[in-house]
């Protein structure tokens, strides 16, 4: 049987998987059923039975499903189908069975809720943090005026008050004004224009090591696990490096304070039919990185890259927003989360399909 027709459906974000009816063998199934593993990468179409790769509860149900669709020869949806598989892994699927008479084909279409419900928390996260950011960028503005007048009186404030008493509060209202000035300038200053280019993921990560001098320090572990397969990203170096600098600085910072043996963990991987800011991604960079401190104050999780929100006593709040609005430069998203004891900060960078040709030439 020719299966050429079916390639139409590789531009579909659904998973599509095509069966004979007469023994619901595999017949083909597009790209993003491939990325989601309905069969194992080493097996052949023809060698899979796909209820193998269930438990035998969740093959029985989707048995049923194919069995009554071919019967009536109908359509039948089932919303939040939980799909078990042989490694207790749980997918939760709104799925369509359609049996077609005339090619004697049963065809399933699968969406993954989850990717659903990512695509609407990121959307939604997307537009909340757009405006912080405008909030926080008025504020700053409304605040710079007044700073350098609480600078100037504090000037003159010191050249008539000589004593030890007056001019140690007055340097300190000085020290303190000109810190809030550095913060509001970081906040007003528009992003240079991004220069992009090709250029290599990892010795962009040995170089933001060097640079937060994150080798030299002789209590940290530093565990690397690199992916060599992950073609060059496009993008501005300069600006990512900065990025990935105020991520892993947080995380140095961390564990140093809080562990008796500080671990941090880089790793980058491939992962596929990712959701960011609404849209789905089918391959992409993924950078992991990960601590043993504390973890974020749950009071702040929610907010941790607005805008002068931080959750160290003396950090302005700036350098998880600064790193956020530079990945998504990048047409990236970042998030954390808190997993076995750790905390893990995870990057996403859509790859370009046009590289991953000219890697693979």
């Amino acid at each position: 049987m020719n299966t050429s027709e079916f390639e139409i459906f590789n531009s579909l974000n659904t998973e599509i998987i095509i069966l004979k009816a007469k023994d619901f063998s595999l017949l083909w199934l597009n790209d993003s059923a491939k990325a989601t593993n309905w069969i194992p990468d080493s097996l052949s179409h023809e060698s899979v039975n796909i209820f193998s790769l269930m438990n035998e509860a969740a093959a029985e149900e989707v048995k049923e499903l194919l069995s009554q669709a071919k019967k009536n020869a109908s359509s039948i949806t089932r919303r939040d189908f939980i799909i078990e598989g042989r490694s207790d892994q749980l997918r939760t699927l709104d799925l369509t069975v359609t049996y077609s008479e005339k090619a004697d084909l049963i065809y399933i279409e699968a969406l993954n809720t989850e990717n659903l419900n990512k695509i609407i928390d990121s959307t939604r996260s997307f537009a909340t943090q757009k405006i912080a950011a405008s909030l926080a960028r008025t504020l700053a503005h409304e605040v710079k005026n007044p700073l350098s007048g609480i600078k100037g009186s504090a000037q003159i404030l010191k050249s008539r008050y000589s004593d030890d008493f007056s001019k140690k509060f007055l340097k300190i209202i000085e020290d303190e004004t000109d810190r809030l000035n550095e913060i509001v300038t970081k906040i007003l200053t528009p992003a240079k224009k991004p220069s992009f280019a090709y250029f290599n993921l990892h010795e962009t990560l040995q170089r933001v090591l060097a640079l937060t001098d994150a080798e030299t320090q002789e209590n940290l572990t530093i565990n690397r696990e690199f992916d060599p397969s992950i073609p060059e990203i496009y993008g501005d170096k300069n600006l990512f490096i900065q990025a990935l600098m105020n991520v892993v600085r947080n995380a140095m910072q961390a564990c140093a304070d809080y562990s008796e043996i500080p671990m941090l963990s880089i790793k980058t991987q491939i992962t596929y039919r990712q959701p960011i800011n609404g849209t789905i991604h089918g391959t992409l960079a993924e950078i992991i990185i990960s601590d043993n401190g504390p973890g974020i104050d749950p009071d702040l999780r929610d907010q941790i890259f607005f805008p002068m929100i931080s959750s160290k006593e003396t950090g302005s709040g700036i350098g998880l927003s600064i790193a956020q609005d530079i990945i998504r430069i990048h047409g990236g998203a970042i998030s954390f989360e808190r997993r076995n004891e750790e905390t893990l900060f995870s990057i996403l960078i859509p790859i370009s399909q046009a590289m991953q040709g000219a890697q693979s030439a």
